[in-house]
């Protein structure tokens, strides 16, 4: 008798759920679960499928709609594919919010300060005052292309010991990255290696915890009380409490020997305003120096070096494709030159590649959440305020509405009458008040440091019998899965 009334209570919560969402004007989903809600079936989706983007695009597919909902806990989302209505949420003022869970707050080290996870009067000021910095300090000129061909020549020394050798790129990369982003910070490079290999250690480390923690502890929160070690909340708090220290020395450093009208990185043009500008009142405080770091390095450094991975990785698999771009190089460049950010518009092909590879496997294929800040309405559904948006970029990128043979690598796509021309669904850095602030600086990383290794060296699969894999590493960012390539100087 009781379970008979349980599964019609069952069924009646269902009919509820389902009669609610079409009289609301709801985008369709799968019925939701008590508690779970629809954690379950994404994940099996996902592990299906291999990611969530995927899985994404199966539950689009499947309710014929551009945007369906899903309850993860107690949290409605809309989830967002189509090149239209992803435009729509990028350019809409009304998706320009953030949700302020318990997840995002560890993410924050319960900070509600920075450009990433936070919104409102103070992030639209200090978006705009970074963006401002960031051309002060000399983005786009030759000021960050000197700091990026600085750490260019560091790789191609270790190179040079290691023709002929078996290696693996991201090793080599990741160093280069992370030291241009501290020189923008800081006004110089990490010198000390144990220091610099203890920051990119520490930098991956906390990437992989929260992407394996993120899904339960943002949808059961209060699992970190009973589960802290099992949960990912005690490794969290403490990589979060690693990388406080290490920052915080830093600013410490810049704090005592700061000298008004000698600014000459990012630490010094903060602390500018914090004492003689704006000052703590519009927001110069120290914790939102912190953040903001933080947020540069989180953004920076995982996109960057995974965007150069892959692309080395579809050059060992695709030998013709680098025959091909070696020879532009050559042609454009001369034989004892390294590329230059003048060269880049005389190099239509190898330009189409960069972007090829982006296309194929952006590290950010899901970005969000957006929170919503007034009722709104996507594709004739209604989207209460405060509800929670995820953005498929990958439903626009693999469409073969959008891009002919979607799945393949393709760089020729690109190329007009021996021209450039970047196809205009490509979305590749966000877009509206959310686009990345730091796109000047990934894009120019990743020419110089590509360009310049290409000119110098051959990608080579270690045997004919042992391709590289392409499909990628699933996560909250996609990477390459571990590969080796044979090393050979072109000289």
């Amino acid at each position: 008798m009781i379970i008979y009334l349980l599964c019609v209570i069952i069924i009646w919560l269902f009919y509820i759920v389902i009669v609610s969402d079409k009289s609301l004007n709801k985008p369709p989903g799968p019925i939701p679960w008590p508690i779970l809600g629809n954690l379950k079936l994404l994940r099996s989706l996902s592990k299906k499928f291999g990611g969530q983007h995927k899985a994404f695009l199966y539950l689009a597919d499947k309710y014929k709609s551009n945007i369906f909902s899903l309850k993860l806990g107690k949290s409605n989302f809309y989830v967002v594919s189509g090149y239209d209505g992803v435009r729509k949420i990028l350019k809409d003022d009304n998706f320009d919010g953030r949700p302020w869970n318990e997840f995002i707050k560890i993410r924050n080290m319960g900070l509600r300060k920075g450009i990433t996870m936070n919104d409102g009067k103070e992030w639209k000021e200090m978006r705009g005052w970074l963006i401002r910095c960031l051309k002060n300090l000399g983005f786009g000129r030759v000021e960050m292309t000197d700091k990026i061909n600085n750490e260019l020549l560091i790789i191609l020394d270790k190179l040079s010991s290691k023709n002929g050798d078996i290696i693996q790129m991201k090793s080599l990369i990741a160093p280069a990255v992370i030291n241009v982003l501290w020189s923008v910070a800081t006004g110089k490079g990490i010198n000390d290696t144990n220091r610099l290999n203890y920051f990119m250690d520490l930098m991956v480390r906390r990437a992989s915890a929260f992407d394996m923690a993120g899904g339960i502890l943002s949808i059961f929160p209060w699992i970190r009380y009973f589960a802290p070690k099992k949960s990912g909340y005690e490794i969290l708090v403490k990589l979060n409490n690693e990388l406080r220290e290490f920052l915080l020395e830093s600013i410490d450093e810049h704090k005592k020997n700061y000298v008004e009208g000698k600014e000459m990185d990012l630490i010094d043009m903060f602390l500018k305003e914090m004492y003689t500008g704006q000052g703590p009142e519009a927001g110069f405080t120290e914790e939102q120096l912190l953040m903001i770091l933080i947020d540069l390095f989180i953004a920076g450094l995982q996109t960057t070096t995974i965007t150069l991975d892959f692309l080395f990785l579809y050059m060992t698999a695709h030998q013709d494709v680098q025959e091909k771009l070696q020879n532009e190089l050559d042609l454009i460049v001369g034989d004892n030159q390294l590329p230059q950010l003048s060269h880049r518009q005389l190099l239509p092909f190898t330009e189409a590649v960069i972007t090829e590879s982006q296309r194929l496997r952006l590290v950010t294929p899901i970005i969000g959440p957006r929170r919503v800040l007034n009722n709104t309405i996507i594709d004739g559904y209604n989207i209460p305020k405060d509800s929670f948006v995820l953005i498929n970029i990958y439903s626009v990128h693999s469409s073969s509405d959008n891009f002919s043979n979607p799945e393949k690598f393709e760089p020729e796509r690109y190329i007009k009458n021996d021209v450039y021309v970047p196809d205009k669904k490509l979305i590749l850095f966000g877009g509206g008040h959310r686009r990345c602030p730091g796109e000047i600086l990934a894009k120019s990383s990743v020419f110089i440091i590509f360009t310049g290794i290409m000119k110098k060296y051959k990608l080579l699969p270690v045997s004919d019998k042992n391709l590289p894999d392409l499909e990628p590493i699933p996560g909250l960012t996609i990477s390459p899965k571990p590969y080796d390539v044979l090393l050979v100087s072109r000289s």
